[in-house]
């Protein structure tokens, strides 16, 4: 019998699909979108004074912050928890989601918002690798830091940080003005595809390592 978790995930996963699916064709096909017109007006209301800061957390979804945590992370799964399936497995879901993430933006090629970007920025526009690979990245992290964790509590705040650094992440992505809002909700969509299958395929090795 299907659980409740197991249930909730794969309706998650479907809502993602559905999601990744659409934005993605209505994109290469040229078409606008009034949620990006919308949120991204939402997001113009934010003060310049608070530009640093965001630029601050963009790097954290950039290849630099991202191989600094990830060093610190690998250490961690090597030295202290021996997990060295792991170390392999996030190492090669980030590394892998990168390079598909590039060939989704050369397939789809959406330029960059036709703004003054406030970052840095040298690829096409969708989908946000900041926000698809910084989920990857992030969300596997909380997944290994929660195996082992026996608190509820303990649980429910390392989800709530991980889930609120990514909306952050992603928010700084619209607030810099360097992504439309549905470059990156469709990162986010095509990420947690591709970081649940990365999950699902840790886990099939896990058990067969355990036998």
């Amino acid at each position: 019998m299907v659980n409740k978790r197991n249930t909730s995930t794969y309706l998650s996963l479907g809502f993602a699909v559905v999601i990744a699916i659409y934005i993605s064709i209505k994109v290469a096909a040229k078409q606008t979108f009034w949620l990006d017109e919308k949120l991204a007006d939402l997001f113009a209301s934010v003060p310049d004074m608070f530009n640093p800061f965001f630029l601050l957390l963009t790097e954290l979804g950039d290849k630099k912050g991202i191989g600094i945590v990830a060093l610190i992370v690998l250490g961690w799964l090597l030295l202290i928890k021996r997990n060295l399936l792991g170390a392999a497995a996030i190492a090669l879901c980030v590394a892998l989601g990168n390079e598909v993430n590039k060939l989704l933006k050369d397939l789809i090629a959406r330029p960059r918002p036709d703004l003054d970007h406030l970052a840095h920025v040298d690829s096409l526009s969708f989908p946000s690798g900041h926000a698809m690979v910084g989920l990857v990245f992030y969300f596997f992290i909380a997944y290994l830091v929660l195996e082992d964790m026996k608190s509820a509590t303990a649980r429910r705040m390392v989800i709530i940080l991980a889930g609120l650094l990514l909306l952050l992440i992603g928010a700084s992505r619209i607030i810099l003005q360097v992504h439309y809002p549905t470059d990156v909700i469709g990162g986010f969509a095509f990420g947690y595809i591709w970081v649940l299958a990365s999950i699902y395929i840790y886990n099939f090795f896990k058990k067969k390592l355990k036998k």
